[in-house]
């Protein structure tokens, strides 16, 4: 029988603006797995096959992480300064030009060069997305809300990777597209038209502008851009649950990276599995995570107490990250990598809820822009950093842990774990109770003091 919440959910993406949007988002992010994927292939095609083809991929994945180093608060400034629609649209309107540029292709400079303007565009789009949710559905909702953005997300990356095989088998009989083979200029043509179709959805939106644009356009405020970074990073850092989140987040992912980067390492080298034990490993994670995702969508509610449930999720996933390290058979450490996955999904869902619930719209595009900076940050240096210090604490610990693999591993679950704990007892110290009201109030008068320090009105009482 089908739950209350679940009813609620299937229809929020029935009708209605909020189901325009979430529809749009999840053509978008399809088109962004199947574009991952021929990114993958046109980068191995550039290598013309063998050791090279290995290093080739890491073009594409470099080209999307390095944007979100340096113009992840670009988003959120133009977010809470300008039209979230109109910042949607251009944005899904000009990837769907740029992935045409990619048929023309002849080198790695220029693959990287465009996959890099690519994701700068997605970048802009995000914060602007996360800034608009609130304001299309009920506060009572987001927490279905959350659970269903994120499966449009993530659980679009298997039918991406199911209709890139399907693009790339069906054009294998077509000639060259520009300069890029058939079965990948096939995929970028797919691309690109869920793209135009994602931004066509946003234009039947009725989004409404940022208090701060309205003002702006009323010549009641005139701030600089740099003031408006400043101002943002402020509230992100003033404000205790957001600054907390934010920082749990980030460590959860410089900690739980080691686990992708060594995953495969670990189920060769270590346990004996073979490549695919590395499978095995990877789909008990993700199962974990979607099955995380639905269970707190299902069975809790806007009122349940967010932050230590975030924090307790990433405490469990941080614990179970470290008994995988300990594990000696595949099995085993799939079976850990399924309860860190369930914490890892449950605390992607209650964290981006409590930010939607908690966070003024004045900054909420910033503070959303600063949340995937810092997450992209510490996932990078995660990434970088794993395989060296796999290589450098080989034989540094005894017994288990002379492991270097075994090691890293560990040490990424208690980072994990240490972050969720540091969570868990500033909630407690700063008496986080489900954000009532007043609270709510509070925080948002938070928002409109930095406005008014700036010289502009506060919120006027309606």
């Amino acid at each position: 029988m089908e739950t209350p919440i679940a009813q609620r959910g299937r229809d929020l993406i029935r009708r209605g603006p909020f189901a325009r949007l979430w529809w749009s988002q999840a053509i978008s992010s399809l088109g962004d797995w199947v574009n991952l994927f021929a990114n993958f292939a046109l980068a191995t095609r550039l290598a013309g096959g063998g050791r090279g083809a290995t290093i080739a991929v890491l073009v594409p994945l470099v080209g999307r992480i390095v944007p979100g180093l340096f113009f992840g608060f670009l988003g959120g400034l133009i977010a809470d300064r300008w039209s979230r629609k109109t910042t949607m649209i251009v944005s899904d309107f000009g990837r769907a030009v740029l992935v045409l540029g990619l048929l023309f292709v002849r080198s790695y400079l220029q693959l990287f060069l465009l996959i890099l303007v690519i994701e700068v565009f997605a970048l802009i789009r995000q914060p602007a997305r996360e800034a608009v949710v609130p304001t299309l559905v009920k506060r009572h909702h987001l927490l279905a809300v959350n659970g269903l953005n994120l499966a449009a997300m993530y659980g679009t990356a298997p039918v991406g990777s199911l209709i890139f095989a399907i693009l790339a088998e069906s054009g294998t009989r077509l000639p060259d597209i520009g300069f890029v083979s058939g079965p990948v200029g096939l995929a970028f043509l797919f691309d690109c038209l869920t793209f135009l179709i994602s931004g066509a959805m946003v234009v039947s939106i009725p989004i409404p502008a940022p208090r701060a644009a309205e003002e702006r356009a009323a010549g009641k405020v005139q701030t600089t851009a740099w003031a408006d970074v400043v101002d943002g990073m402020k509230y992100v850092f003033q404000a205790g649950p957001v600054r907390r989140l934010l920082l749990g987040m980030s460590a959860g992912l410089f900690g739980g990276g080691a686990l992708f980067v060594l995953g495969q390492p670990f189920s060769e080298q270590v346990l004996g599995g073979g490549e695919s034990g590395y499978g095995i490993l990877v789909t008990a994670l993700g199962v974990g995570v979607g099955l995380g995702m639905l269970g707190v969508t299902l069975f809790a509610s806007i009122d349940t107490r967010r932050e230590p449930l975030f924090g307790f999720s990433l405490l469990v996933a941080g614990v179970a990250i470290g008994f995988a390290a300990f594990s000696d058979a595949v099995w085993s450490a799939a079976g850990w990598a399924f309860v860190a996955g369930i914490g890892t999904g449950i605390a992607y869902v209650t964290g981006f809820t409590h930010l939607h619930a908690s966070v003024s719209d004045e900054v909420r595009g910033r503070t959303f822009a600063a949340v995937y900076t810092f997450s992209r940050t510490a996932l990078l240096v995660s990434f970088a950093l794993a395989g060296v210090g796999a290589a450098a604490m080989a034989g540094v610990f005894p017994g288990e842990l002379r492991s270097g693999v075994r090691a890293v591993m560990l040490l990424g679950g208690v980072v994990v774990a240490g972050s969720g704990l540091a969570v868990l007892i500033g909630a407690n110290l700063w008496g986080d109770r489900h954000l009532d009201e007043e609270k709510l109030q509070r925080i948002s008068e938070a928002a409109d003091s930095i406005t008014w320090v700036r010289g502009a009105r506060p919120r006027e009482e309606e």
